[in-house]
């Protein structure tokens, strides 16, 4: 190949190459973080959840995290009075559920682990139009909880009833971040 293929060579690469770039600079020339969707609304109360289910003590741990969850996103203001509020978000726990996942394999009527399950019904009201944006939206947060020690003596039935009940209350916090991270969500994207 003489100098004059490769200088025309080299110009096709080059041609090829901005091309190339060009078009992808122009693709990400629009890119946004986020969504584009307006939410309706500028502030929101949040009413303290209702416990309609069985889970224990869920009422104040759910009800703090929701709040939480929407403070940390910041892209509307929670107010602390309902009256101040364009929106009003109710949420009521309505179920919890709770099923062995595990046996021991010592004692078969002695669970190692439980799948819990939360569920809540949220609906979203807008004060301005008097009418509500959803309305009992069923909303729910899987997670587990592991018992026991593996070594502790399976004879200390004590020990057991503590750690369950620890382990569970570890399991209502998760639960109350997923619940609330998803609550958050269906309010704050596009319905």
């Amino acid at each position: 190949m003489n100098t004059t293929s490769h200088l025309s060579f080299a110009r096709v690469l080059i041609g090829l190459a901005s091309i190339v770039v060009l078009t992808l600079l122009n693709g990400c020339a629009n890119y946004q973080l986020g969504t584009s969707a307006q939410i309706p609304f500028k502030s929101i109360y949040i009413k303290p959840a209702t416990n309609h289910s069985f889970a224990p003590q869920a009422q104040p741990i759910v009800s703090a995290q929701i709040r939480e969850t929407f403070i940390r996103d910041a892209r509307v203001k929670l107010v602390a009075k309902q009256a101040d509020a364009d929106a009003v978000l109710y949420v009521d726990l309505t179920d919890y559920d709770r099923s062995a996942g595990s046996r021991n394999s010592t004692d078969t009527a002695i669970a190692n682990n439980f799948y819990i399950r939360l569920t809540a019904e949220v609906s979203l009201y807008d004060q301005s139009k008097g009418d509500y944006l959803f309305q009992q939206r069923s909303i729910q947060a899987d997670t587990n909880a592991y018992i026991g020690n593996p070594y502790a003596d399976s004879a200390d039935a004590d020990n057991q009833i503590i750690s369950y009940q620890q382990s569970e209350r570890q399991a209502m916090e998760q639960l109350a971040r997923a619940i609330a991270r998803k609550i958050t969500d269906e309010v704050l994207s596009p319905w």
